[in-house]
């Protein structure tokens, strides 16, 4: 009898098993594989809509196919080459692939007579389904797994219209790679905000309108920001506004050319108690930074930082402004447990690194100033570092990083300097002029 009963518990027990091996297989299988092009866009969007709008047909078709392979589990969308037309944004659902030909350009447009409104938006991480609602997702749980690769020469143009390529928010475990972004006006490239585990690598950005004091200064290439009402970290409506900080973001053999800053964070946060909200494990490696009007990277409230092996050249170029933490390679506060190794400055306005103390300025005012944690070890390991014919901090001339600990005021009393040319590094200073 016992057997009996062993039997069928060990034949249920198979049974079950073998039905879950076959459903996941059912499931992979359903996964689809799409191929489009501008006129098969165009010709969808004929075939299954009473009114056919040109200006609209890209992006109703392609969201309406991203919306089939979402229900069918996910699968991979690949672009043709041609130009494809963007009124409205394109969103990209969990386990989906999207791979953009050699040759794909897209093109922001603003068609204000089209029947539906313009955006201002290329892409963005999330199901369609989602953005109708509101304040539907928050934390790390949307999209997940999903890739959005250029496979040769391919251009996303935001044709200098105010607003984001890509938009990468409450996202986990996203790949941006191969892609040339160019046209870029008042706003960034990539918003990566609320998320963990973003590879954005072998990617250019160029062309941007350039950033002046009175008009989109801070505007980054790849912006690294969180979702809090207080700074205006995000306006996405679906979104909630919960102050999740990014993690385990990675910026590798990227090229930033032509614009304010590459990548970075112009604002913080923190929570309710007062304490910093950080962005933790940012690798920022093997990038070219130039012509910027600004820094290459700009940071705050990140740790676990490691900037390592980039190129950094005319950074603060034609940037006229007397600010302390303007003009250099890297700059920024809220510093803690960072890694500034391997890098190659030249032609810096400025000395090509600076932190200190700082507050928000405007959004987020209310905020407590942020300060510089760097130890003396971190700062030893900073001399493996090269300059040539960079500038300097007038009151510091000789050091090519200058930060200031403490209470994060430009006092002698609080500043380390860095020199790399005779490997000092002086945690006592005194202020030569």
């Amino acid at each position: 009898m016992k057997d009996k009963k062993l039997f069928k518990v060990l034949f249920t027990f198979f049974a079950v098993a073998l039905m879950c091996c076959a459903f996941g297989t059912t499931a992979q299988a359903k996964k689809m594989k799409v191929t489009v092009s501008p006129s098969s866009l165009d010709t969808q969007a004929k075939k299954h809509h009473t009114v056919y709008d040109k200006s609209v047909a890209h992006s109703m078709s392609l969201n309406e196919t991203l919306e089939k392979m979402r229900k069918k589990g996910g699968g991979t969308l690949t672009f043709k080459k041609g130009t494809y037309k963007f009124q409205y944004s394109v969103c990209i659902p969990s386990n989906v692939t999207v791979k953009l030909k050699k040759g794909v350009v897209i093109q922001n447009i603003m068609d204000y007579k089209a029947h539906i409104a313009p955006t201002t938006l290329l892409f963005q991480f999330v199901a369609k389904d989602k953005t109708y609602k509101n304040k539907v997702i928050g934390k790390y749980n949307g999209t997940s797994k999903a890739k959005l690769i250029g496979e040769g020469n391919v251009v996303l143009d935001m044709k200098y219209v105010t607003g984001l390529a890509v938009n990468v928010l409450h996202c986990k475990n996203i790949e941006i790679s191969g892609i040339t972004f160019k046209g870029m006006n008042k706003n960034h490239y990539i918003e990566v905000n609320a998320s963990k585990n973003v590879n954005i690598h072998d990617c250019s950005f160029v062309k941007a309108k350039k950033g002046s004091a009175k008009s989109a200064y801070v505007k980054e290439a790849i912006n690294i920001d969180l979702p809090d009402p207080s700074t205006h970290g995000i306006g996405s409506t679906w979104a909630k506004q919960d102050k999740t900080p990014c993690k385990n973001i990675t910026v590798k053999n990227c090229t930033f050319d032509s614009m304010s800053r590459g990548v970075g964070s112009h604002n913080y946060s923190q929570n309710s108690k007062g304490a910093n909200i950080y962005h933790t494990n940012i690798r920022i490696e093997g990038n070219t930074f130039k012509n910027l009007y600004d820094a290459g990277v700009y940071l705050m409230n990140w740790k676990n930082t490691k900037i390592v092996n980039n190129t950094f050249v005319n950074n603060g170029k034609g940037n006229k402004l007397t600010y302390t933490n303007t003009g250099h390679a890297i700059s920024g506060s809220g510093v803690e447990q960072i890694v500034i190794t391997g890098n190659t400055f030249r032609k810096i306005k400025k000395n090509p690194v600076n932190f200190n103390g700082q507050t928000n300025q405007g959004n987020g005012a209310q905020y407590k100033k942020i300060y510089v944690h760097i130890t003396n070890d971190e700062a030893r390991a900073m001399l493996s570092n090269t300059s040539e014919n960079c500038g300097n901090d007038p009151a510091f001339p000789e050091y090519d990083i200058v930060y200031f600990k403490g209470d994060g005021s430009r006092l002698a009393s609080n500043a380390v300097g860095v020199c790399f040319a005779t490997q000092e590094v002086n945690f006592e200073m005194v202020k030569t002029k």
